[in-house]
């Protein structure tokens, strides 16, 4: 384990630095209930450079999701094989996750496992943060639905992006997680596509 003399000096490595350590208290766990002295003994540091950073553990909470949901996005859309298919693009962007959060990866497991309360007040406050994400990787590909007429003349980026990121959320509520793959699609399909793409 590194020490405190070996903490970089860059803001950007003191945080990814945390944020890795985080991640692995949070799959020790099993869920979000992590102490932000774990975080400062799995790092490495004192507890007070934890707290340099981070405020309060739901600051920490939410800079470890928006780094992965980054990641991931933009992972997803460079993977799209009709980036000019608002359908599909919208679909594959709302189910992605979804399906992430199932999928094997345990940091997913422990983040939306069903004891973790945490996660429920972490994601409301970075709502906001998270739309901004999805649509700054969202954004070339709306452009050219719009201007294709493949959408709704009268949608925006951001409603568009709020609905997709809304529709993900719900989906990833315990009354839908354990539902089938063909469920979630057809209720995208039904209630969102619908809503966004023209016909």
């Amino acid at each position: 384990m590194a020490t405190l003399t070996d903490m970089p000096v860059d803001e950007d490595e003191v945080r990814d630095r945390l944020l890795d350590a985080a991640e692995r208290c949070i799959v020790r766990r099993g869920d979000t209930e992590i102490r932000m002295t774990d975080v400062a003994t799995e790092a490495g540091v004192v507890r007070s450079t934890v707290y340099r950073y981070y405020a309060a553990r739901d600051e920490l909470l939410l800079d470890l999701l928006l780094r992965r949901i980054d990641t991931a996005v933009a992972r997803w859309v460079h993977e799209l094989k009709r980036p000019t298919d608002p359908a599909g693009c919208i679909r594959a962007l709302v189910l992605n996750p979804v399906a992430a959060v199932g999928g094997g990866d345990p940091l997913n497991a422990a983040l939306y496992a069903s004891d973790s309360a945490a996660l429920a007040p972490v994601l409301q406050l970075g709502a906001e943060a998270v739309g901004e994400i999805v649509g700054r990787h969202v954004a070339p590909m709306f452009r050219q639905w719009k201007d294709a007429g493949r959408i709704y003349p009268d949608l925006t980026l951001g409603e568009t992006v709020q609905w997709m990121t809304a529709t993900t959320s719900f989906l990833l509520t315990t009354h839908w997680r354990d539902r089938s793959a063909t469920a979630k699609r057809r209720f995208v399909d039904r209630y969102l596509i619908r809503a966004l793409v023209c016909p």
